[in-house]
């Protein structure tokens, strides 16, 4: 990342010649001179003249600070990026400089170099001064509101940042851009509008500034105006073959639907209008989100299709072979009813005694089952046969100390033999978590923390590797359950959770609601294609409304954009019914030093696209922890949604045959939610319940499955395991009852045994509390 940034560095060395003419003056001729030769050779690229020229020539005055700067430019041109940044930071240290900034370029390498240290405070600093400094750099604007973003309130930087923009400047189209998509990614694509303006800007932003706001159209569900939006843009000079691929685009990523084709269609017709000569990153974002709808619409064979063309051109990131051959051969297995086994051949060496090899269940068993323990002979070899399923079988050795030397994944051959060798290496301890909570205050709150598409089968496999502690000690204290979502899909799993009694499929109206559900959850955030017949259903009560409307009080951060049917998102109900929304604090932040270090795969260096949402989690389990430790809501639900994507981004990585030793991305995310999960934990008293839950599980990288994640812990839920599966839509009872609020909800015997609360202690009020003091006696 950083030699990436280093060559486009080099690229601006010559705009600082003209600057540095004026420095020239009656005193230290010689020097200044000696500096603008330095910078003249930074400019054309004779790297070693211009370190040698500027050797000895560095320091906090203005002579000083330019001869810093053209010898950076230098090192970073001869692979020193350290040493640049070494001096970057030595000049702005010094008596004088405090309020240094260097040139553009130096200004961006520096700042994210130091969020790539974890050196967030810091970054954020630079980066405002930087900001003012260059206020006309678009580049600089967006680093400044990301960076800053991530350690101060977010909506007060935006707001900062917006005010800021000149409207003459050239840059104000990207500007605008870049405050429109961090709405987008707070979930208000209302305030992206306002943010993007009503005119678009010059020629040269003009595409970005369409497509960003067609995006924005279509995340709040608005087709008509997603159609103008396209139209206007082709009539302002857009390429109609780009204007129509991108509103392909659009309509597939947000999950609304233009019924004039299927989704299918739309990306079919996006990719032949741009054609071979297309932008590259345009056809593969088309081809990608093709294939993934074909996989989601049954299509395998032309998805796999699909994928071999893309890959001779693509690199089609995400996205697997194998794993397409996996799906193909899953559907055409369960349409035929076969059902085959296979048989693995474990060799593993240096046997120790008591040494053990423990193999996932086959794959009919309940996928929170606990794996099989196999006593290992003295010559290591173990013969295995299990069914072919959905997921491939994993296996961990576990020593006869009990800790753990090396694991993996293996994929049963139909009527064959797989040899699976096992390397061990160096044991490591199982983790122990270490949960404490504050003494009992009267008063029950519930937690709710749902891990979209958290996953059985991966839990499992990190529970035995003993990395899960948290998760192991709430499985085994508490009350789980494996959830049926059926659908699996997100829009589904949310609309039955927040809405338990809403039974769509009893009419015609119900079921033509219930099957636009169901498409707007082929992506994790979707739109109800007849969204508009829901007026005629039965107005049902929600969670949240009832939770609220009597004492208590229930805060919706379900994340609930762009068309999920899951309530009003940060609102919080209650009591009595009174509703008021809430700010969140920060949308996405850097990982801190001490996560960066017990995490290193989480910090990089990662692709954006993986490394935002990384941020964005980051943040979300922020809002937990502070949300908890206020005590202000009696109920508090709040989803991470952006697990989700890094599942589908990074499956294909965890199901590979080979010993992975549970090495890799989405890996260490489990982990680093384990413990996040258990820092909310730390922060509920005696009296509270936890719940983690997850909407579905992954089957592949394209699909979902209907095994969906419960647990409760928390006095008066028994420690047990609901029998059957659940379906989604029982939890809701469940959460009511540990709140003791009467519903008629269905429960499915999710948690029977839940003991009524201790009662509720008066709490204190809120400054802005309306209701009228009560009269003593």
């Amino acid at each position: 990342m950083r030699a990436v940034r280093a060559k486009w560095v080099v690229a601006v060395a010559g705009l600082l010649l003209a600057a540095l003419v004026g420095f020239v003056s009656s005193r230290q001729v010689a020097s200044q001179l000696e500096v603008i030769e330095a910078c003249e050779a930074a400019r054309v690229g004779d790297w070693p003249r211009a370190l040698a020229r500027s050797v000895g020539r560095t320091g906090a005055d203005e002579t000083g600070r330019a001869a810093a700067e053209c010898r950076c430019l230098a090192l970073l041109a001869t692979g020193e990026g350290d040493a640049c940044l070494a001096l970057l930071d030595e000049i702005g240290r010094r008596p004088g400089a405090e309020s240094w900034v260097p040139m553009p370029a130096l200004a961006i390498h520096w700042i994210q170099s130091l969020r790539e240290a974890g050196e967030s405070l810091r970054a954020a600093d630079l980066a405002r001064r930087a900001g003012r400094r260059y206020s006309d750099d678009a580049d600089l604007f967006y680093l400044e509101l990301v960076t800053r973003s991530s350690v101060e309130d977010e909506a007060i930087v935006l707001a900062e940042l917006e005010a800021r923009i000149d409207p003459g400047s050239a840059s104000a189209g990207r500007m605008r851009v870049s405050l429109a998509n961090r709405h987008l990614l707070r979930g208000d694509p209302r305030r992206a509008l306002e943010a993007l303006g009503y005119q678009p800007p010059g020629d040269a932003d003009r595409d970005l500034w369409f497509d960003t706001r067609g995006m924005a159209l279509a995340q709040a569900g608005d087709l008509d105006g997603a159609l103008r939006n396209r139209d206007a843009w082709t009539r302002a000079g857009g390429d109609p073959a780009e204007v129509l691929a991108r509103y392909a685009l659009q309509l597939s990523l947000s999950g609304m639907k233009d019924p004039e084709r299927t989704p299918v269609e739309w990306l079919r017709a996006g990719l032949a209008a741009v054609g071979p000569r297309g932008a590259p990153a345009l056809r593969e974002a088309l081809t990608i989100r093709l294939i993934l709808t074909l996989v989601n619409a049954g299509e395998q064979d032309e998805a796999l299709a699909l994928y071999d063309r893309g890959r001779e051109e693509f690199a089609l990131e995400g996205l697997a072979r194998d794993e397409l051959l996996r799906s193909a051969e899953q559907q055409n297995r369960l349409k035929s009813g076969a059902s085959r086994s296979g048989t693995l051949h474990f060799l593993v060496s240096d046997v120790r005694p008591g040494d053990r090899l423990l193999v996932s269940p086959d794959p009919g068993v309940a996928p929170d089952a606990p794996y099989e323990r196999i006593a290992l002979p003295a010559g290591g070899e173990v013969r295995v046969e299990r069914d072919l399923g959905d997921a491939p079988q994993r296996w961990v050795l576990e020593r006869g100390d009990g800790s753990i030397a090396a694991s993996g994944t293996s994929s049963p051959r139909a009527g064959g033999v797989v040899v699976v060798p096992v390397a061990p290496g160096a044991g490591r301890a199982p983790l122990r978590a270490t949960l404490t909570r504050a003494p009992a205050d009267g008063r029950r709150r519930v937690a709710l923390l749902l891990l979209d598409c958290g996953d059985w089968r991966i839990t499992q496999y990190l529970r035995t590797r003993g990395e899960l502690p948290v998760l192991d000690a709430l499985l085994r204290e508490g009350h789980r359950a494996v959830l049926d979502s059926d659908p699996p899909l997100t829009a589904a799993a949310l609309e039955a959770l927040v809405y338990p009694e809403r039974r769509s499929g009893d009419s015609l109206v119900g079921l033509l609601y219930r099957m636009g559900v169901e498409l707007a959850g082929l992506s994790s955030v979707g739109e109800n294609p007849v969204g508009g017949l829901s007026w005629l259903l039965p107005e049902d009560p929600d969670l949240f409304s009832v939770v609220g409307a009597g004492e208590r009080s229930a805060t919706n951060l379900l994340f609930a954009h762009g068309g999920i049917e899951a309530g009003r998102h940060s609102v919080v109900t209650g009591p009595h019914g009174a509703r008021r929304r809430v700010a969140l604090a920060r949308s996405a932040r850097d990982l801190d030093p001490a996560e960066r270090e017990r995490w290193p795969a989480l910090a990089g260096p990662l692709p954006e696209r993986d490394a935002i949402h990384v941020r964005t989690i980051a943040a979300e389990l922020d809002e937990a922890e502070s949300w908890v430790a206020a005590g202000e809501s009696d109920l508090l639900a709040l989803r991470v949604e952006p697990l989700d994507i890094l599942t589908h981004g990074h499956f294909a990585e965890t199901v590979r045959d080979g010993q992975d030793d549970g090495e890799g991305l989405l890996f260490e995310m489990y982990r680093y939610l384990d413990a996040r999960v258990g820092a909310v934990a730390n922060r509920l008293d005696a009296d509270d319940v936890l719940i983690v839950m997850s909407d579905h599980g992954i089957r592949t990288a394209m699909e979902h499955s209907r095994d969906a994640l419960f647990v409760a812990a928390g006095p008066g839920v028994a420690t047990a395991r609901a029998p059957g599966r659940p379906p989604v839509r029982s939890v809701a009872r469940s959460v009511a009852d540990l709140l003791d609020v009467d519903t008629a909800w269905p429960d499915a015997g999710l948690t029977p045994d839940v003991r009524p609360p201790a009662p509720a202690l008066a709490r204190p009020r809120r400054e802005d509390d309306p209701r009228p003091t009560p009269a003593p006696g």
